[in-house]
């Protein structure tokens, strides 16, 4: 069997839900070690999508298979303080660490970046927020059916006058386009990685993605274009 282009790297997933462990399963693809954390009792909330009333029932959780395959799950309850040292032994081996967790949340159980770098000085600290990393709106949390749809201008965008009621996304809509950008980035990293052996810290945001793929009218508005008619 053909060795995996990543099959050297060690990724730690330290995220739930969609945007933040899709890009840990697209380096698993390429044949990443892809280390999943989750809470010992219950695993990962988005373990439990599946069950959400109005979701298609299926043979097997869609949900899961999609955004969490090829990868090994480790029960780590993060909130105690023997966790901690089994957390730092796997960063100091990994080559990239992936959280999504709520700023507050990162605070409290010492997951930022300022916390996890000086780890390992050849790792890449990857962080995806729904609204960045700095400003007044760093520490609400968001989905992508908010954060990239609504806030972005897309969910209005696709309506067909003012009257028409807004439209919901698809499930993992904008949580899928964001993972990959967020990917790029960690590729960038291995990258200046591979040029000066150090690693680093990147980031983006479902409102940046959101932002992007709504960037034409974005970039009209910039031009003071005439949005009284609409398309």
């Amino acid at each position: 069997m053909e060795k995996g282009l990543f099959e050297d790297l060690t990724v730690i997933d330290c995220a739930s839900f969609i945007a933040g462990p899709a890009a840990a399963t697209i380096m698993a693809d390429f044949g990443a070690r892809v280390i999943k954390i989750e809470p010992p009792v219950g695993g990962d909330n988005y373990r439990q999508l599946i069950h959400v009333p109005g979701m298609p029932p299926a043979d097997h959780d869609y949900f899961w298979l999609l955004d969490n395959r090829n990868k090994q799950s480790l029960a780590l309850d993060l909130k105690h303080p023997d966790a901690r040292p089994v957390l730092e032994a796997l960063i100091a081996k990994a080559d990239v660490f992936i959280t999504n967790y709520p700023a507050p949340v990162r605070e409290r159980l010492k997951l930022g970046s300022d916390d996890i770098l000086p780890l390992n000085e050849r790792l890449i600290y990857a962080s995806l927020t729904p609204y960045g990393e700095d400003g007044p709106e760093r520490d609400r949390t968001g989905y992508d059916a908010t954060a990239w749809w609504a806030r972005s201008g897309l969910m209005d965008s696709v309506r067909a006058n003012p009257e028409t009621e807004p439209a919901f996304s698809v499930p993992g809509m904008g949580d899928h386009p964001t993972a990959v950008a967020l990917f790029g980035a960690i590729m960038a990293a291995l990258y200046r990685r591979e040029k000066t052996g150090k690693g680093g810290a990147v980031s983006t945001s479902l409102l940046a993605n959101g932002l992007w793929a709504n960037s034409v009218w974005m970039q009209a508005v910039l031009c003071n274009a005439d949005f009284s008619v609409r398309l």
